[in-house]
């Protein structure tokens, strides 16, 4: 039964994919910081020029709170934050371990879901395809009167989220940080690196 449900999983990925427009994100060398390997979730990318990463044990403090409110919560594994505007922030989360109704219900409800304390005064979603990746869920929220933008990214693989990336910053400045945006989005891309071990190589 199991192996049916996966079946039928892939397939319908494969239809929805077929479905989903490109989407044309100009991939900007000069807007981005140098490129960063995540062995765990097999992928690279650069994040826009200015942005420093956090402290990987700041970053784990934080993901220890959040899992523990609550176990189904998106995994922080990466932070960084702007050093030149300030006010703004970008989080990689490992979503793989998530329940996919869990996601995908949220998704699916999520002008409710993700505007539970009416914090933003608006919240669109769109789905397109670009490079590696068939799908990519975006949600933009606004709220034009405290001057925040939240614009949060799922990368799917196999018909089900694999992580999500989160840009939050004034949305004031959303004309001049959409090609930096643009750009980071772009550099994603799957990174399958063999490492070999010099004491297991024959002589």
């Amino acid at each position: 039964m199991k192996l049916k449900s996966g079946i039928i999983l892939v397939l319908m990925a494969a239809m929805l994919a077929s479905c989903i427009k490109e989407r044309e994100l100009k991939y900007d060398t000069s807007l981005l910081s140098d490129i960063v390997f995540n062995d765990e979730l097999h992928i690279a990318y650069q994040v826009p020029a200015g942005y420093k990463v956090v402290s990987q044990s700041f970053t784990d403090s934080i993901a220890k709170l959040e899992q523990e409110a609550d176990p189904f919560a998106e995994k922080r594994i990466s932070v960084y934050v702007d050093t030149l505007l300030g006010n703004a922030n970008i989080c990689l989360y490992d979503m793989r371990s998530l329940p996919y109704e869990r996601t995908e219900d949220r998704l699916d409800l999520y002008k409710g879901a993700y505007n539970a304390n009416n914090q933003w005064e608006s919240i669109e979603k769109d789905v397109f395809k670009h490079g590696d990746f068939d799908k990519i869920v975006e949600l933009t929220m606004i709220n034009a009167s405290t001057d925040r933008r939240l614009q949060k990214y799922y990368f799917y693989e196999d018909g089900k989220a694999q992580f999500s990336v989160d840009y939050y910053f004034r949305n004031n400045y959303y004309n001049d940080l959409k090609p930096y945006i643009d750009a980071s989005l772009a550099s994603f891309h799957k990174d399958f690196q063999i490492s070999i071990e010099m004491d297991s190589i024959p002589n």
